[in-house]
């Protein structure tokens, strides 16, 4: 905040950015947070390992209901539909379990390094007299 108070800049921008500063550094230390808790490798496996268990045994349940389709063929796609939808829904859950790997983490921070850079750089056309100004003539209408 000492950094701040010395930019060239009207108060109000300096407290609103302060403002937004302390949102950021908040914002980031959940981030860090959430980035240093693994998740507990044995989860991930048990998931696996039960979700390609149950759909080993899913044709055995499939096979009553497709006793009309010759020899049981249609329960092949069907199958197989099945296991690729949950599969997939298992990847994905596995990559949200950690988002940093599969977030363009360095284009985030580019952009905010470039707002950044662009508001430090910016001094504002407003002296305190001409803000106070053009507040009364706001005010008026």
């Amino acid at each position: 905040s000492v950094a701040i108070e010395k930019l060239p800049m009207h108060f109000v921008r300096k407290d609103e950015l302060n403002k937004n500063l302390s949102i950021f550094e908040d914002t980031l230390g959940g981030s860090e947070r959430l980035l240093s808790s693994p998740v507990p490798l044995f989860y991930s496996r048990h998931t696996a390992r039960f979700l390609a268990t149950w759909l080993l045994f899913l044709p055995f349940a499939l096979y009553d209901p497709f006793k009309d389709s010759w020899n049981h063929l249609a329960m092949i796609p069907v199958t197989s539909f099945i296991s690729i939808m949950l599969f997939g829904i298992e990847e994905l859950a596995t990559q949200l379990e950690e988002p940093f790997t599969i977030l363009p983490m360095q284009g985030f921070c580019d952009k905010i390094g470039g707002w950044c850079d662009e508001i430090v750089s910016w001094a504002g056309d407003y002296t305190e007299d001409a803000y106070d100004m053009n507040v009364r003539e706001m005010s008026k209408m």
